[in-house]
């Protein structure tokens, strides 16, 4: 949904309308009716940051700052003889109104710039743009992508791409966070790939590039290369993590939101850990350099509210938030009594290693839950203030709404716990499931159950958890070979998406659900059995915007000079 003050909220309920709203063609604006939305009325410039699609009260009864800013497609209606519904109870989209995503690894601005010269045609309703640094910095009006993760491209080249996508249709996500954002090479060597015990799916890389040995992880191997292999090239600056940015007033209120909410065990910051500074990891002794750039926080900046800034001056449609910092929680678990036996989304009732080895467990992950609320709740409260036409989205684990005990080593259950414990940031949250990356190793207990290995069953097994948790949710694809299990150590257990599973997906999973998304939109198949993106994109448009025209669209080919995106890429 779109976020507006608090103000402003109560004024769209209370205002009444004295003059019927305009039609969109009669004050200039027709184009904004090419695209789908799930009421008549648009906003545009001033009252709104970007134009687009708004709630049908902000037409029927405009608030103060939407005046002079809305108009209806079609006939006009009527002012309103009574109160209308507020934002927060407004009708759910109907099927044919349905997202189709694609996320763009922004490597080559030419990308950009052909789907944006094909906007009108693609099969795609919004671009998420990937990915934009967790400690990025940006200064309201300075309009440079310095400091973004996005640095270098040409401010003009981005922006009047996402002004055309947007016109033509599209809208236009900023992504912040990603997986090479998320891993911190240290910690996730030592706390979630050797945390526990050898007999684990990813314990091979520490045995080829350690010698079997954590303590032979180290700078120089990229602590044995866990976050990304050595045919990426990637160097140790590649990787960044997302700040706790103490001192600022908006992350502080954050904070003391999720302090209230939380209950029991209280929230326990990790403000000492500041990208681009040393810190001594307290349970080994050792000092690592955090990843990542401190140059805002020393500066007193905010990324949560920088990227909001950045977001408004881009006129983009809003922010993707893509959490994925597993070693946040297996470093931070607390023990946890085991879940009940009948528990119906109770996988295991043993620990999956515990013949392997003597180790304790189940845990909880409660202090990685409070920090990615913190987080969505900084990023929530800035667009309120600075741009409330922003709508807000977050990548979600395929695990993250699954409820049961956790034996660590990914983030199963913290979308399901934020829910339980913050529902109003998830309410305000469009949730992309990154239903891919998924195993059929049973040596390892990768599959939901024993019925349920084949990837059509595991999308829709955990594409269930979160409709079970009461979390609406989109789809996620992943196209060509999978970044995991390995392509090159576990091959034999990858589960690419082939057309027969995405036939499978799109009539027993995708049908229950308003929306999908493509990781990645240029990504390359592996062999001709596979889905490609168009195969995809085309698919999942079918089935959530039935009778659109756009969904016999066609993604134009990818420029020449463009880079081949690996497996690896994550």
């Amino acid at each position: 949904m779109k976020f507006r003050s608090v103000v402003a909220a109560v004024a769209a309920v209370t205002a009444q309308a004295t003059d019927p709203t305009p039609t969109c063609d009669s004050v200039g604006h027709d184009s904004l009716c090419q695209t789908s939305c799930a009421s008549s009325c648009r906003g545009f410039p001033p009252g709104f940051a970007v134009a687009g699609c708004a709630d049908e009260v902000d037409c029927t009864n405009p608030p103060s700052w939407a005046a002079g800013s809305v108009c209806e497609c079609g006939s006009a209606p009527g002012p309103s003889s009574s109160p209308s519904p507020s934002p927060s109870t407004s009708p759910a989209p109907a099927s044919s109104d349905g997202m189709v995503g694609g996320y763009l690894l922004l490597k080559d601005i030419d990308e950009l710039k052909v789907l944006a010269e094909n906007a009108k045609t693609i099969p795609f309703t919004r671009i998420y743009l990937a990915f934009l640094l967790p400690s990025l910095t940006y200064e309201a009006g300075s309009k440079t992508l310095s400091n973004t993760g996005l640095d270098k491209f040409e401010w003009g080249d981005v922006y009047n791409a996402t002004e055309q996508l947007i016109e033509g249709g599209v809208e236009v996500f900023l992504s912040m966070g990603g997986w090479n954002a998320g891993c911190f090479p240290y910690f996730y060597a030592r706390y979630s790939v050797a945390g526990y015990g050898s007999h684990t799916p990813n314990f091979w890389e520490i045995q080829q590039y350690g010698q079997g040995d954590i303590d032979n992880c180290v700078e120089s191997n990229q602590f044995c290369y866990v976050c990304e292999p050595p045919s990426e090239n990637t160097t140790l600056a590649d990787f960044d993590m997302f700040p706790e940015p103490k001192g600022h007033d908006t992350w502080e209120a954050a904070k003391s939101f999720i302090e209230s909410n939380a209950g029991d065990p209280a929230p326990i910051w990790s403000e000492d850990m500041v990208p681009g500074k040393q810190y001594t990891d307290s349970k080994t002794g050792i000092s690592v350099l955090v990843p990542g750039s401190d140059s805002g926080l020393a500066a007193g900046r905010n990324p949560y509210q920088d990227i909001v800034y950045l977001a408004k001056d881009l006129g983009v449609t809003g922010i993707d938030l893509d959490y994925e910092e597993m070693w946040h929680a297996d470093y931070y678990k607390t023990d946890a009594p085991a879940a009940a036996p009948t528990d119906p989304l109770f996988r295991l009732d043993k620990r999956p290693m515990d013949h392997f080895g003597n180790y304790t467990g189940p845990w909880n992950l409660h202090q990685t839950v409070y920090k990615y609320s913190a987080i969505a709740k900084d990023i929530q409260s800035n667009i309120e203030t600075i741009a409330p036409n922003l709508k807000f989205g977050t990548a979600a684990a395929a695990v993250g709404a699954w409820v049961g005990d956790w034996w660590g080593g990914n983030l199963k259950g913290l979308w399901a716990e934020a829910n339980q414990k913050f529902p109003e940031i998830i309410k305000d949250t469009e949730v992309n499931v990154m239903t891919y990356d998924l195993s059929a190793d049973e040596d390892f207990h990768e599959c939901p159950d024993d019925q349920d290995c084949p990837l059509d069953k595991q999308v829709a097994y955990y594409m269930n958890t979160f409709k079970t948790a009461n979390i609406a949710a989109s789809v996620g694809y992943e196209i060509g070979t999978p970044a995991y299990p390995s392509p090159i150590h576990d091959k034999q257990n990858q589960l690419p998406l082939t057309k027969d599973m995405l036939a499978s997906i799109i009539a027993t999973t995708q049908s229950q659900h308003n929306g999908g998304f493509i990781w990645e939109i240029f990504k390359e198949v592996a062999d001709p059995t596979q889905a490609t993106p168009q195969d995809v994109a085309q698919a999942i448009c079918n089935s959530v915007r039935s009778g659109d025209s756009r969904c016999s669209g066609t993604i134009p080919a990818k420029p020449s000079k463009s880079k081949p995106r690996h497996a690896g890429t994550k």
